[in-house]
Parts: structure tokens; C-alpha cells; sequence
């Protein structure tokens, strides 16, 4: 007999039980087989898991059997035993995880048998995580996954944010001091991602990258993988921009994971072309990849990150250097930093890259939002020159600029020359358009204009209507007015509050109060709640117009609607002093 077996019966005074036909003698020993535990403690039943070629629960409930007074295992109980067993190292570690999980479901079994309404039968989380990390520990995956997936459902539910559970399967790990291995915190983001969980297997890696543990290069990409298959493309990305930061750098699944996220949002091709215009050839789909990457962050505006990665990309040779280059120099332009994209540019010339239309594009763009339009031109006729061809984006640049600017014959003479070379601007740049020509009432000229981009297949958006309809309340044309807004129902677009302000404003100016407050009712029936500014409009032309009446009943209907609405101190002192004017205008 063994010495934990001797010392159990000594202990115990019981007999080894045998499993008999139907369970019924087997299933009242695990119902008291822990009511000795309180006696045995927990080194003892470590050092006989340590030790045991294998536990059975046979020989488990044999070695620990019923007897004597005592009370049910606590959850400590179970926890200082695979503490036990996880902070030593063992010379054949698969034996004894496999004795630790029968420990687990036996003592589980047991505990159950005798659990009273005071106490659960469940295992304690640390339990579970002490147990994966043994598990881990002896290369047994499958079932380590299999009881963390359990433990996430029980302990983790989808819709918390709390840390609990990491800092818990994390501690786990850090209690098992020497002994441990990582294997079991890169199953927890590989858990995570199985669960269709892609939000919470991107915070595990978070996580362990704060407390120095780089999650594996297979278990960024099933976070990846699960981002992508849930359409989580978002998360996708910060799983993408998360790795390569922490320098864990990609393989042909990674790479084809981000293809597939860019494929799914409709921006493989845009991107594809986008890369092959700098370089002037077809790249690799990693390339690819990696800039999309970027453009992405660049579009955020988070330029001292993207260039910090950037940089490592070139480090890594992950872009070329044409391509990481003029990516800085965008960066830069989107910011609104002339003075270090022409540093980057020039310093893009010194290390021998060749100066791109993509850079160019970057250049005259920049000047162009920032109104210096001569100088824009000057870097248009230098690109010419210098025979690169001047593509969609650059003319729309050059196009938008002009017409913000005011420059309407000469952004219309650039905008037929673009047409003329076969590009269509997009929807943006078209809304600068013909917010340029409303502004200097050549609103017709702005119709006739989104009439032609239509036949060529641009769709307009809501606020391209928005711009004719300010037009033509400028020009005082209401009949223009309520037929843009008809079209723009024909089409489906639902206007929010900021298109009926517009619409209303207009229809103030041209004098049309009655049909304003037809479309302030049109916006109550959709469900579109008027705002302080609309009412003050109203309030405004019906006091300028002399209708203090009307504008009385519309100054009570606004504050009995909503208690949050008030009108501005402009219009509330030009209706009391329309009221004033009023009552002593009248007869006593």
C-alpha cells in the first residue's frame, strides 16, 4: 500500500470502494468521498497526483475515501492542490496534468453529490485557470481549450467589459513562478477567437502585451481570423496595427486575413491601385496589406504612429522604400505639416527614390486646402513636366480648391479638361463644387454641373442636395428649393436636421413662411426633431415680416414641445420688441 493510501485509511478508517453494476456504491462513495478532505490536506493529494502513474476516479475514490466527520472540499481546497501541482516542475509533466484534470471532475462529482443549497458544486475561476495553465504546461491543447472555452462561457460573458477574468488566468500564471509557461496565455486569445469573440481575443492580446508577453504570431491571426469571419473589420485592424507594433510580423495567412478583410469592405481594388500608382507596378499582396495599414491610420490623423511604423517596415523591408516614403509624405500632407512633407520629400530625393505622381498629388492637395492655389498650380505644372500624368485625385484637388476659393471660371476651365481626360471626381470634391458655385449664385450652373457627373454614373449624397437647396435660397428661388428636396425624396435619401435647417433658411429668404412650416411639420411626421436654430429662424422672418401673431404661436409651440428649447436672446428680444410695438400701435 502506498504511504498517501496508508495514510488515508489511518486517517479515514475506510475501505477501497470498486465501481459495482448500475453506479449505485460508486456514486455514494464520491458523495462522501470528500467528507475526509478536511483531514488530508492538500500537499498530501498533490503529492499522490505527482506521483501516481494514473488516477483513476476508481482509485481516487479508493485512496480518499468516506469516513469519519468532516465538511465537503472548499473551493480552496481544490485551488491549493493545483497550485501545488503547477508551481513544481515535474519530469514527465503529462502524467500529472492528466491526474490533475480527473482530480478536477472527481472533485466536482463529489462535491456535488453533497452540495447543499449554501454551496455550489462549480469549480472556483482560479481553479479552471490554474488547471489550463498545467494542461498547457504538458502539451495537452484539446483539453485545455476545451476547459477554458467552459471557463469563459461560466466566468467571462460576452457582454462585459470587466478585466476580472484576465487579471485572474493571468495571475494563475504568475503563481505558478517558475514552473509556468506562456502556452497557456496565448490559448486564451486562441479561446477567445474559437468563441466567435474577436472584441475580447484583441483585448487578451492587449493584455498580455502591457504585461510583457508577446501573444504568438498564431494567435494574433486566429484573433484576425475572427474578426474577419464576424465582419468585426475594425477589431481586424487593431489586431493587424497591434502586432506589427509589438513587431510580431506577418506570414502568408496574416497576410491573406487582411486581403480578405479588404476584399470584404470593398477596398482591395481602390488599394491595389493606389500602390501600383507609387510604385508603377503591380506589388505584392504583403505590400499591399501593409500600406492599406497605413492609409487607414493616416486617416485617423495619428501621424507620429504611422510613421513610427512606417519606419519599422522599411527597418524590416516590409514596404519599399518609394512606397514608405511617399506614405510619410501623405501623412503629412493630411496633417496640415507643409514644412515636414517638403523635408520629407526632399529627403525622399537624397536617399535616391524617385518623386511620384502620388507625391505630387499629396503636395497640391495640401496647398489647396490650404488656400494657396498659385502655389498649387506651380506643383501641378512641375509634375507635367517632369512627365508624370496627373490622375483623378489631382484634378479634383486642383477643382475643389478653385471653386472654394472662388475662382469659378477657372475651376469650371479644370474641371472640363478633367472630364475631357476621362475622370470622374468623387462625391467630396464634387460638393466643394457646388458649394463654390452656389456661393457666387450661379446655382443653374451648379445643377447643370451635377446633371453631367450624373450621366457619367456619380450618385449624389445628401449633401450635394444640401448645397443646391442653400443655392438656391441665396437666388431667392423657392420653387428651386422644394423641387431639389422632392428629388432628393425620389431618391431615397431621408434628410436629417441639418438638410431641413438648410431647406427651411431658404425658404425664409425667399420670403416663403407658409411653406417653411409645411416642411417643419414634414420634419415632426419624420420623426426629425426641430431644433432651436429652426424655430429662431422662423420666429425671426415671421417678426421681420410683421406677423407677430404668427410668431408668438410659433415661440409657444417651442417651448411647449420641449422644455430644452429656447430661443436665442436675438430673436426673443426682436419678438418682445414686436410685441411692444404692437400694443402701443393700439388704440387704448
Amino acid at each position: 500500500m502506498s504511504l498517501a493510501m496508508a495514510l488515508s485509511s489511518a486517517n479515514c478508517g475506510g475501505r477501497a470502494v470498486t465501481r459495482r453494476g448500475g453506479g449505485g456504491l460508486l456514486g455514494r462513495a464520491l458523495g462522501s468521498a470528500l467528507l475526509c478532505t478536511a483531514a488530508t490536506t492538500p500537499q498530501q493529494i498533490s503529492h499522490y497526483l505527482a506521483h501516481q502513474p494514473r488516477a483513476t476516479w476508481e482509485a481516487l475514490s479508493a485512496t480518499f475515501p468516506a469516513g469519519g466527520a468532516g465538511a465537503p472540499a472548499t473551493h480552496g481546497h481544490v485551488d491549493a492542490v493545483l497550485l501545488s501541482l503547477a508551481r513544481h516542475p515535474h519530469a514527465s509533466p503529462e502524467p500529472v496534468a492528466k491526474n490533475a484534470l480527473t482530480f478536477f471532475h472527481w472533485s466536482a462529482a463529489a462535491a456535488a453529490a453533497v452540495a447543499s443549497s449554501s454551496q455550489s458544486s462549480s469549480h472556483s475561476l482560479r481553479s479552471y485557470c490554474l488547471l489550463v495553465h498545467l494542461l498547457s504546461r504538458a502539451a495537452l491543447f484539446r483539453d485545455a481549450s476545451v476547459l477554458l472555452e467552459s471557463a469563459i462561457a461560466k466566468y467571462s460573458p460576452a457582454s462585459s467589459s470587466d478585466s476580472s477574468f484576465l487579471d485572474a488566468f493571468f495571475a494563475a500564471y504568475e503563481d505558478s513562478g517558475t514552473a509556468a509557461t506562456t502556452r497557456g496565455l496565448h490559448l486564451l486569445v486562441h479561446a477567445y477567437a474559437r468563441l466567435r469573440l474577436p472584441g475580447e481575443a484583441l483585448e487578451a492580446c492587449r493584455y498580455l502585451a502591457q504585461r510583457g508577453v508577446l501573444p504568438s504570431l498564431s494567435a494574433f491571426n486566429s484573433a484576425l481570423q475572427s474578426a474577419q469571419h464576424t465582419g468585426a473589420f475594425g477589431v481586424a485592424w487593431e489586431v493587424f496595427e497591434l502586432m506589427t507594433q509589438k513587431r510580431v510580423y506577418a506570414n502568408q495567412s496574416t497576410v491573406e486575413l487582411v486581403v480578405g478583410v479588404l476584399s470584404r469592405e470593398g477596398k482591395l481594388a481602390k488599394t491595389t491601385a493606389f500602390v501600383e500608382r507609387i510604385r508603377g507596378k503591380k506589388c505584392a499582396p504583403g505590400i499591399v496589406a501593409h500600406a492599406a495599414l497605413a492609409l487607414r491610420m493616416i486617416k485617423e490623423v495619428r501621424v507620429e504612429q504611422v510613421i513610427l511604423l512606417l519606419k519599422r517596415m522599411l527597418q524590416k523591408n516590409i514596404l519599399l522604400d518609394e512606397i514608405a516614403y511617399s506614405l510619410i509624405v501623405h501623412a503629412y500632407c493630411h496633417a496640415g505639416d507643409l514644412k515636414s512633407a517638403f523635408e520629407q520629400r526632399d529627403d525622399m530625393v537624397r536617399r535616391g527614390c524617385r518623386l511620384n505622381a502620388f507625391v505630387y498629388t499629396c503636395l497640391i492637395g495640401a496647398h489647396c486646402c490650404d488656400g494657396s492655389m498659385d502655389k498649387a498650380v506651380q506643383f501641378l505644372q512641375e509634375m507635367v513636366s517632369m512627365g508624370l500624368k496627373p490622375y483623378d485625385a489631382t484634378h479634383s484637388h486642383v477643382i475643389a480648391g478653385c471653386f472654394r476659393e472662388g475662382m469659378v471660371e477657372e475651376g469650371l476651365a479644370y474641371f472640363n479638361s478633367m472630364l475631357h481626360e476621362g475622370f470622374v471626381p468623387e462625391i467630396s470634391y464634387c460638393n466643394d463644387m457646388l458649394g463654390g458655385l452656389s456661393n457666387a449664385g450661379e446655382v443653374r450652373k451648379a445643377n447643370d454641373l451635377l446633371t453631367a457627373l450624373m450621366d457619367r454614373g456619380l450618385v449624389p449624397d445628401k449633401v450635394t442636395y444640401q448645397r443646391l437647396i442653400d443655392g438656391y435660397g441665396k437666388v431667392g428661388n423657392a420653387e428651386g428649393i422644394v423641387k431639389i428636396y422632392h428629388e432628393m425624396e425620389h431618391r431615397e435619401l431621408n434628410p436629417g436636421v441639418d438638410v431641413f435647417t438648410t431647406l427651411i433658411r431658404g425658404l425664409c429668404q425667399c420670403g416663403n413662411l407658409k411653406e417653411a412650416e409645411k416642411f417643419l411639420a414634414v420634419m415632426k411626421k419624420k420623426a426629425v426633431a426641430p431644433t432651436n436654430d429652426l424655430y429662431d429662424l422662423l420666429i425671426s422672418s415671421y417678426c421681420e415680416k410683421g406677423n407677430t401673431k404668427r410668431a408668438l404661436w410659433l415661440y409657444g409651440m417651442m417651448i411647449s414641445e420641449n422644455e430644452k428649447l429656447v430661443p436665442s436672446a436675438d430673436s426673443f428680444m426682436m419678438l418682445v420688441r414686436r410685441v411692444i410695438k404692437v400694443k402701443n400701435s393700439c388704440p387704448p
